[in-house]
């Protein structure tokens, strides 16, 4: 087929492709408030001059827009002056705005050891009815124990209807 020929057909079914496909559904926002209670327990440390590396696992509850538990590890450093930097993430079995399944939640925190502690979270790696759901934020907390923190998030979560629950 001479090529003047061949770029109508194409143009023709390319369009057809285009105005044929279903409708892409945009994101659902939705905020997303409530509160958390968090366990850590310490598993091994080092010092590195002034600081100190602590590992951990984590058990934690979360109430609200998110409802469940979550189960993990982390690392906490520990400087001198009593603040502190925190890395997490673990497996978060439960409910996101009503949908129920499982997903990676990841912190990144900071804070004052015994007194307080913010940071953000982040989801990703969803299964179930998780596995088209976003979500973000922040957080606020006070120290319970040495080893436990408690306080409220808020953020924003993404239902992406568009995406297939696995």
């Amino acid at each position: 087929m001479p090529l003047k020929k061949a770029i109508p057909s194409v143009t023709v079914a390319l369009l057809a492709m285009v105005l044929l496909s279903p409708p892409v559904a945009a994101a659902t926002p939705v905020p997303a408030s409530g509160t958390f209670s968090i366990t850590i327990a310490p598993q091994a440390a080092a010092t590195h001059g002034d600081n100190t590396v602590i590992a951990f696992t984590l058990s934690e509850t979360i109430t609200g827009t998110v409802s469940g538990t979550r189960v993990g590890s982390g690392t906490l450093m520990v400087h001198s002056d009593g603040t502190f930097e925190a890395r997490d993430a673990g497996t978060f079995t439960g409910t996101i705005a009503g949908r129920t399944g499982a997903v990676t939640l990841s912190i990144v925190a900071h804070g004052v050891l015994g007194s307080s502690v913010v940071g953000r979270f982040v989801t990703s790696d969803g299964v179930g009815g998780l596995a088209v759901v976003h979500a973000q934020g922040g957080f606020t907390g006070v120290a319970t124990s040495p080893v436990s923190f408690a306080g409220t998030y808020s953020g924003q979560i993404e239902i992406r209807d568009n995406e297939k629950a696995a």
